[in-house]
């Protein structure tokens, strides 16, 4: 049993690096010539579990609410200098918020509310519909989503190597994004947009659920570990096989059998009616 422990430990601690493993930009040239953003995702392999399916005016209510931020960024910061303090991470997050990001946000959530919520237009298509330039529509993206209400997702699609890339695997296509109002910023909206809070029980009980889900990931199998955490194909493919060899492995050590099981002095299959006291 403690060496099941330790095998486990190590698996998880592995795992832990290779998912967090930043990647860095060494600047040497791109061998591929492919313009493809790190943590990009191939397209049509994530999006049914991305996209919101969102409620009947639930894109309005986000829309008013990042306004209603827009018009308390200044009260919040004069209150933090009137009261000798630095800002919160929560009333920083909350001057972040600029006229174009509003601008933008609109524009996605119209998308969102039309589009079934399947939000995935070119930064080209933005610039259009709002008018603002390249740098000033990314800038909004980026504020958004710092601020907590824009999840944005990079994407690639395959592609067939050229002459010119004969390495090039992939492709750079649009984003996908989806639209939430964070719970750190309610505390900023007036009483009237805030939403009615919760039943304690009602609490209580989503607390206890999550704690549940929590313990029993910590029992789960390396692979099954591997299989729900790691995203990636490839190093999915190496994790696994490794994480069946160390179960192959661990289930010889302790394989005694059990005698009671095949018990054959008396009538009757298994245990029952094999034992008089069965």
């Amino acid at each position: 049993m403690a060496v099941t422990s330790i095998a486990n430990a190590s698996f998880m601690v592995l795992e832990r690096a290779v998912q967090q493993r930043a990647r860095a930009r060494s600047g040497a040239p791109n061998p591929t010539r492919a313009k493809v953003h790190p943590n990009s995702r191939v397209a049509g392999s994530f999006e049914d579990d991305f996209f919101y399916s969102y409620a009947k005016g639930e894109t309005d209510r986000i829309v008013k609410n990042a306004d209603e931020l827009l018009e308390q960024k200044n009260a919040v910061r004069r209150l933090a200098r009137a009261e000798g303090r630095e800002l919160t991470e929560a009333e920083r997050l909350v001057t972040l918020i600029t006229p174009a990001a509003v601008r933008v946000l609109k524009k996605l959530a119209t998308l969102a509310r039309t589009c079934a919520g399947k939000v995935f237009p070119t930064w080209k298509w933005i610039e259009e519909k709002t008018g603002l330039a390249r740098a000033t529509v990314g800038r909004a993206l980026a504020i958004l989503a710092t601020m907590g209400i824009l999840d944005k997702q990079r994407r690639c699609v395959p592609i067939e190597p050229t002459a010119e890339r004969p390495k090039a695997k992939y492709e750079q296509t649009s984003n996908v994004y989806r639209m939430r109002f964070p719970n750190r910023l309610v505390q900023f909206l007036p009483m009237r947009m805030r939403p009615v809070p919760l039943p304690e029980d009602v609490v209580q009980r989503e607390a206890d659920r999550v704690e549940d889900i929590a313990a029993m990931r910590l029992w789960r199998s390396p692979r099954q570990a591997v299989t729900e955490d790691i995203e990636d194909a490839g190093l999915r493919r190496v994790l696994l096989s490794l994480a069946a060899a160390m179960e192959k492995k661990e289930s010889q050590k302790n394989g005694q059998p059990l005698l009671d099981s095949y018990s054959l002095y008396a009538d009757g299959v298994g245990l029952v009616g094999q034992r008089f006291d069965a």
